[in-house]
C-alpha cells in the first residue's frame, strides 16, 4: 500500500508539472511572450521548492558567465521555455523522489552511529 500511495504522489507530481507546461504551450502567443514564460517559471518554482532556487541560481550564473564572453542564453521561445521547464522538473524529481525519501534513513544510521546502545 505504501509503494502505491508513494508511486501516485509521483504520478500527481508529474502530472501537475505537466500540466503547467501545456497550460503555458497553449496560452503562448507568440515568438517571444515572456508574461507566460514567467508564469510557467513562478508555477515551476512553487512546484520544486526549496531545489528551484538552485536552478534560478544557474541559470543566473550560466547567463553571467555568458556574458563574459559576449554570449547570451538562448533569447525566449517556445522551445526554450520547454527546456527551462526539464531542468526544474529535473531538480524537483530528484529532490522530492530521491533525496527527501533518504533523509529518514540518513538520520536514523547517524542515530544509531551517535547512540549506539539505543
Amino acid at each position: 500500500m505504501r509503494k502505491l500511495i508513494w508511486v501516485l504522489a509521483q504520478i500527481v507530481w508529474l502530472a501537475l508539472c505537466l500540466a503547467a507546461l501545456i497550460g503555458a504551450y497553449k496560452g503562448y502567443r507568440g515568438v517571444s511572450d515572456w508574461q507566460v514564460e514567467e508564469g510557467l517559471g513562478f508555477e515551476m518554482v512553487a512546484l520544486s521548492f526549496p531545489a528551484s532556487f538552485i536552478v534560478v541560481a544557474g541559470v543566473m550564473l550560466t547567463g553571467m558567465l555568458l556574458g563574459l564572453f559576449g554570449l547570451a542564453l538562448p533569447v525566449s521561445s517556445k522551445p526554450e521555455m520547454m527546456a527551462t521547464w526539464l531542468l526544474f522538473v529535473v531538480a524537483g524529481y530528484v529532490q522530492w523522489f530521491i533525496v527527501v525519501p533518504r533523509i529518514p534513513r540518513w538520520w536514523r544510521g547517524t542515530k544509531q552511529k551517535q547512540y549506539p546502545d539505543a
